[in-house]
């Protein structure tokens, strides 16, 4: 997996971001989402260093990225991104993006929309919406947005215990079935998951979610971005459930468009050859209009 890539270490603001980068092309960043790492996206990166350059980052705190200060709001995140891309002399790229990613990727259009020259977001609706939303029956499937946002670092105490149980079935809760993970991506997770500062991670991007992050998003609301986005969700997850998923993003991004696939969360890993072609038609559109 990724053997074509290249692995770097970029010290940026707050963070050192751990990213892999390979093919040629125009530039395009890929963002993973919780509780997995870049790996996520191993089945198909080649197909998209084909005609892009690809570049595979791990969010701070997460993966073998570090996070040198205790922020781990999606405003901080977003500033690691664009100065990693801007590193690598990138000043505008395109995005695709999945879960906690996504969230990223929206502040980052927020925060820096002269970076961003697309996006895709991939089976979230936006932060307040699932605020907004959250009942029992959403409350029972999301249940590590309150969990991991508890304050002190009781969460944290209680994963490192066992933090291959809980990884497994907190994957297991948002896929339907762990059987979607290639073993090696599964391996990848696990040993994220052994370190505490990951842990940490987790529990400060969902603190942060729960409070400044909510704040920020008020803040912007009303704001738009008219900016080609994609949106994909899977059909037997939670983000369709209470409202229309397209019509909850077009109001922050009035061009978006796509569709459901069959699928759990983890879409990427259980349907790769759909997801590819939708994100080829996508990026192919987007050459075409130079």
């Amino acid at each position: 997996m990724f053997d074509r890539f290249e692995s770097i270490m970029v010290g940026v603001e707050t963070a050192t971001i751990h990213a892999k980068i390979g093919g040629e092309g125009a530039p395009l960043l890929l963002l993973h989402g919780y509780p997995q790492t870049h790996m996520m996206w191993h089945p198909f990166v080649d197909e998209l260093a084909k005609t892009h350059r690809v570049v595979v980052a791990d969010l701070r705190g997460y993966g073998d990225s570090i996070a040198h200060d205790a922020d781990f709001s999606f405003r901080a995140m977003a500033r690691d991104q664009v100065a990693l891309m801007n590193h690598l002399g990138f000043e505008s790229f395109h995005v695709i993006s999945h879960d906690r990613g996504s969230r990223t990727a929206h502040r980052m259009v927020l925060d820096h929309p002269e970076a961003v020259k697309s996006i895709v977001l991939m089976d979230i609706l936006p932060t307040l919406d699932v605020w907004r939303t959250m009942d029992d029956w959403l409350a029972k499937r999301y249940y590590h947005w309150m969990f991991l946002a508890q304050p002190g670092d009781m969460p944290q105490r209680l994963i490192n215990a066992e933090p291959i149980t809980f990884l497994h079935a907190a994957l297991l809760g948002l896929a339907g079935s762990n059987e979607i993970f290639h073993p090696r991506a599964m391996a990848a997770y696990e040993r994220a998951a052994q370190n505490p500062d990951v842990v940490a991670a987790w529990c400060g991007d969902y603190s942060a979610g729960a409070s400044i992050d909510l704040e920020s998003d008020r803040a912007d609301e009303g704001k738009t971005h008219d900016l080609p986005c994609l949106l994909l969700w899977g059909s037997k997850g939670a983000v369709d459930h209470h409202m229309d998923p397209l019509e909850a993003w077009r109001k922050w991004f009035p061009q978006v468009q796509g569709h459901e696939l069959e699928a759990g969360h983890f879409i990427v890993e259980e349907k790769p050859e759909e997801v590819l072609a939708a994100l080829q038609v996508h990026l192919n559109a987007l050459c075409l209009k130079g």
